[in-house]
């Protein structure tokens, strides 16, 4: 829907900020937002919904349910093994404990955790289609501070995926394909924004990672040439976003100098 028609909630103004860069965000607004826009698109028109009816469409296998009837794709199947899920649930202890702010929004949403099919190229993996689900290969549990930017990266995606389902970042219809700082090629502007969403996580979460010091310095060193990278895609594709799209990628902007 284009902007100049789109009457949904301006995101930020009505939860807050946007997740993990305001202060001021209020996951539980958001959620409910979300919540309610899934009932309507799965029930049409509905009185005052009870919380029970917004936390059935909460559950992830019911919010993927809900999305395939827009924008079916079959989710891979499988399950992470009883020790992978305890190291993933102990890693979201971890980064709530590294930076406080963050552990509503680690633990609010309901995610569900499926193994990376064989022969993906990435350890970590989510998309819109596929709501509050997460894939991590076995590479992901390699080290704790890989699960922990793997585990937070995918769970920035989560976030910005609900935005979406209330406020489009990109115009309909656009083909424009962008590749990524780090050479992955074929993305939207609005993949654009999540990975730079992404960014803004990663470069406050690696100051705090107990790792040496050298493998600290060299990942800082590389997220800071992804966000120079970033900034300028950012600028040549904001014709591509919508109003939506253009205030959030001016809160990176102003979040990564």
């Amino acid at each position: 829907m284009d902007t100049s028609t789109d009457t949904r909630p301006f995101v930020p103004a009505h939860c807050g900020g946007w997740p993990f860069l305001d202060p001021g965000h209020d996951p539980r607004r958001l959620i409910t937002a979300a919540a309610c826009a899934r009932l309507h698109r799965r029930d049409g028109p509905q009185p005052a919904p009870a919380p029970a009816e917004l936390a059935a469409v909460l559950a992830p296998d019911e919010a993927l349910r809900i999305r395939a009837l827009d924008l079916p794709r079959p989710l891979p199947s499988g399950t992470l093994t009883t020790r992978q899920l305890a190291a993933v649930d102990g890693t979201m202890d971890l980064l709530a404990e590294l930076v406080p702010s963050w552990a509503l929004l680690l633990r609010a949403l309901p995610l569900a955790y499926l193994p990376m099919p064989d022969g993906r190229p990435s350890i970590s993996a989510s998309c819109f289609a596929w709501p509050q689900h997460i894939l991590l290969a076995t590479e992901a549990f390699d080290r704790p501070d890989v699960l922990a930017e793997q585990v937070l990266h995918e769970t920035f995606h989560q976030w910005l995926y609900l935005c979406e389902e209330l406020a489009p970042l990109q115009h309909p219809g656009c083909t424009r394909r962008i590749t990524l700082p780090s050479g992955t090629s074929g993305r939207s502007p609005a993949e654009l924004l999540g990975a730079a969403h992404v960014l803004c996580g990663l470069t406050r979460l690696w100051p705090l990672l107990r790792v040496p010091g050298p493998v600290r310095d060299q990942r800082l060193a590389h997220l800071d040439t992804y966000r120079t990278g970033c900034r300028r895609l950012l600028d040549e594709a904001r014709p591509c976003l919508t109003e939506h799209g253009r205030a959030l990628a001016d809160r990176i902007l102003e979040a990564t100098p």
